[in-house]
């Protein structure tokens, strides 16, 4: 909408003042060295104005006072994607410095001509100007006019920003003065600059022009706030008509007012020869902005505000939580993460794609790199907007239900216990532990069921085979089993019931679970921030070659893998296949099928997608090998497309060993049976009379075998 744009001359930083200027500037400039220095003009003032005895004694005062004060503004957070997108900004004032080679002409023109026309030659203080106002403010008996040049306000914003009284008046003269004299007009300029509030939450020119002004990102198509850079004339012109009074003159609340003062910055630039009055004219007739700024630098989106969270709790952004605070909302960082801005596309396609329009159902997904442990995208449930909690890290999360089997299965391998082994998994069943009680429970599909192998109670996800298997080997063991492979919660109970899933967990939990197995068992707890770097350089953290912690063998996570990839080829997670790669995971779902879920995870990337009501347990959700698998494996495929297919480790003899028999209170070799349970005394009748011949070898066989020979 910004109007067609005109030629403008070449902008002139300073302005060529007519020699009547430069004689009244050399005056003025006399006339303040004597007042600073204490000496008749002080005197003068002393009998008029109250707290002169300060301006007399000017010459105590240094820049001194000010050098540390000029570098403490508070300063926004950036955070920034993988790929080094902006992602979002936190803090307690949007501002963002910038250097005095950064701000265009234009702009500089607009401010210095709206603010202090007689910027680049005064010496700090516009002694005419301060006449004016000591004379209205002495007989008034406070402060009623300003007449403040630009380094006064920069010294009233810095060090006065509240309870202004005739002293403080003086004090902001003598150190404006002062301030003139330490720094050249380029350096103060630039300090003003990112100093001033433009209104709307807008602190420093930077900030103001990216949430005045929008344009549309090319790449992205998005829009996004405007650089310095991309100001034109009517849009700097505004910028600098704000600053006198900026929430008064706001171009979203009182527009009739700030097009006033635009036009008044703008007149006032023709004046002072920066530029012609037809471009101002011209300038003057360019709509206003329209999208209020957001009033809050608040995270929008659910990855944002999980960077907030961890950062606030991170100590080596300092040893207790105000100067957490202090150094995160104030402290101007560049904070980078590990979220692929295309991984997240995907992610949130696939659900919005995927998810039925059925509330109160919705859904969530993470991904972790296993080789890691990087966060490469979060969709946390429903819209940022509607819903601030953030159900895939926020404890303690939901029940599992059978996605906790791959828990109990790691435990069981690294017991020691085959693949091959026998369990029985008939339904109902009735699991009785002589150290943890009696549980009893069924299989969710009646059909199921039956004596089988740990490999096809995996696959098919029998609960009555699981449950026995969980007993055997030990609840204290599966236990310690989960928090090694990424369960973080520490109040784990053991209940016979646990390996259905009965306890909560959250979807990063399980997707690090996944991580961990696909990364030959190697845990890398999955993080958010990679780097966060200070606004001089320094570098705060840096989490490359992050190291891993060994949870559980090579050998186990390769095994269970390989169970794992048939609950996709052939069990309850059909359809979560990606044709042509290796694909391993679990399903899992809760009791009147409230809570569904899908862990999948393949040697490249682990994630999790969880279904269910967002504000609790509410059936209907329906099984985790439906809207969940469907979910991954679309944002699996699309995330996954291009690179190269890798398989898993391939399992070791161990994966292969023979079977044993399975029961409530550990495992059995067959062959151990007969000591355990010897058969009874007399089989087959009382014993034979002494002398009368028997059998060796096989029993008969039908048809009868013809007589064995005698022994």
């Amino acid at each position: 909408l910004d109007p067609v744009p005109v030629p403008v001359p070449v902008p002139v930083l300073v302005p060529r003042p007519r020699l009547r200027r430069r004689a009244v500037f050399a005056f003025r400039n006399l006339v303040v060295i004597l007042a600073v220095g204490g000496l008749s003009l002080g005197a003068c003032f002393a009998a008029i104005i109250p707290g002169a005895q300060m301006l007399a004694a000017g010459h105590h005062f240094t820049a001194d006072e000010l050098k540390g004060d000029l570098s403490e503004l508070s300063q926004r957070t950036t955070v920034y994607a993988a790929d080094g997108s902006r992602l979002g900004v936190l803090g307690l004032e949007d501002r963002d410095p910038v250097t005095f080679a950064e701000v265009p002409p234009l702009v500089i023109n607009a401010v210095i001509a709206t603010e202090d026309q007689t910027f680049w030659d005064n010496p700090g203080i516009d002694v005419g100007s301060v006449f004016r106002a000591l004379v209205t403010n002495a007989s008034a008996g406070e402060i009623e006019q300003g007449g403040s040049t630009i380094t006064q306000q920069l010294v009233k914003n810095r060090l006065f920003r509240a309870n202004r009284n005739l002293d403080k008046k003086v004090r902001e003269l003598v150190l404006a003065y002062r301030l003139n004299q330490e720094y050249t007009k380029e350096e103060i300029l630039e300090e003003y600059l990112n100093t001033v509030y433009f209104g709307s939450g807008s602190y420093g020119i930077r900030s103001a022009a990216e949430r005045f002004f929008l344009t549309t990102e090319p790449a992205f198509g998005a829009p996004r706030g405007k650089g310095l850079d991309e100001l034109n004339l009517s849009e700097a012109a505004l910028l600098a008509a704000v600053i006198a009074n900026p929430e008064g003159d706001s171009p979203f609340t009182s527009p009739e007012r700030a097009l006033e003062r635009r036009r008044e910055t703008l007149a006032a630039m023709a004046h002072e020869g920066y530029i012609t009055q037809a471009e101002a004219d011209y300038a003057g007739l360019a709509p206003l902005p329209t999208v209020v700024p957001p009033a809050e630098l608040r995270p929008q989106t659910y990855f944002v505000e999980e960077v907030q969270q961890r950062l606030l709790a991170d100590p080596r952004l300092g040893a207790t939580e105000a100067e957490r605070l202090d150094k995160v909302l104030r402290g101007g960082l560049d904070v980078y993460t590990t979220l692929d801005p295309m991984a997240q596309f995907h992610a949130q396609t696939a659900v919005n794609s995927i998810l039925p329009d059925a509330p109160p159902f919705t859904a969530a997904l993470v991904a972790v790199e296993p080789s890691t442990g990087a966060v490469r995208a979060l969709v946390g449930g429903p819209g940022f907007d509607e819903l601030e909690y953030d159900i895939v890290t926020h404890a303690p999360g939901r029940q599992v239900g059978s996605a906790w089997k791959v828990i109990t299965l790691a435990a069981a391998l690294e017991a020691g216990y085959s693949p091959n082994d026998v369990v029985d998994g008939t339904s109902p069943c009735t699991i009785d532990n002589p150290t943890y009680g009696t549980y009893t429970t069924a299989n969710a599909e009646p059909s199921s069921g039956g004596v089988m192998n740990v490999r096809a109670a995996t696959v098919g996800s029998v609960n009555c085979a699981y449950v026995r298997l969980f007993s055997s080997v030990g609840p204290p063991r599966v236990i310690d089993v989960a928090h090694r492979l990424g369960i973080q919660q520490q109040t784990l109970q053991p209940y016979l019931s646990v390996t259905l899933g009965t306890i909560e967990a959250t979807p990063l939990e399980m997707a690090t679970v996944g991580a961990t197995i696909a990364a030959e068992g190697v845990r890398r707890d999955p993080y958010f921030v990679h780097k966060v770097v200070e606004p001089d350089g320094t570098v705060v953290f840096d989490e490359s070659g992050r190291p891993g912690i060994p949870a559980i063998p090579p050998a186990v996570a390769a095994c269970e893998a390989d169970i794992l990839q048939g609950v996709i080829t052939g069990g309850t997670g059909t359809r979560a296949r990606l044709p042509g790669r290796a694909v391993a995971g679990k399903t899992g779902t809760t009791d009147n099928l409230a809570d569904a879920w899908f862990l999948g995870f393949t040697p490249q990337l682990s994630a999790t997608v969880w279904h269910g009501a967002s504000s609790g347990a509410v059936p209907g959700a329906g099984f985790g090998g439906d809207i969940p698998a469907r979910i991954w494996q679309a944002f699996m495929s699309a995330q996954l497309a291009g690179q190269t297919s890798a398989p898993f480790p391939r399992p070791g003899p161990e994966c292969n060993e023979p079977g044993q028999l399975v029961f409530d209170f550990g495992r059995v070799h067959p062959w151990a049976l007969a000591a355990l349970f010897p058969p009874p005394p007399f089989p087959f009748g009382p014993p034979l009379p002494p002398g009368t011949p028997t059998v060796a070898g096989p029993a008969p066989a039908t048809p009868p075998l013809p007589p064995p020979t005698p022994q």
